[in-house]
């Protein structure tokens, strides 16, 4: 079962890395990433061999569809 800030951070993470920026309401929690990564919903990438960035499994697609998203 997911929190509701969980919820919402997968929900931000599925809009892709455009959506986010540097404004106070769009960073991700490091908690919820976490927990995102360790229920497989979410893998982090390195990028340019040093910068991670979250993506969504094919695992976390299908908890999104499941949730009407």
């Amino acid at each position: 079962m997911l929190s509701p800030h969980e919820f919402a951070t997968l929900l931000l993470l599925s809009d892709g890395p455009d959506s986010l920026d540097s404004s106070d309401s769009r960073q991700i929690d490091p908690i919820d990433l976490k927990a995102l990564v360790e229920k497989q919903l979410v893998q982090l990438e390195i990028l340019h061999g040093r910068r991670q960035e979250p993506r969504i499994t094919s695992h976390g697609y299908s908890m999104l569809k499941a949730m009407g998203r």
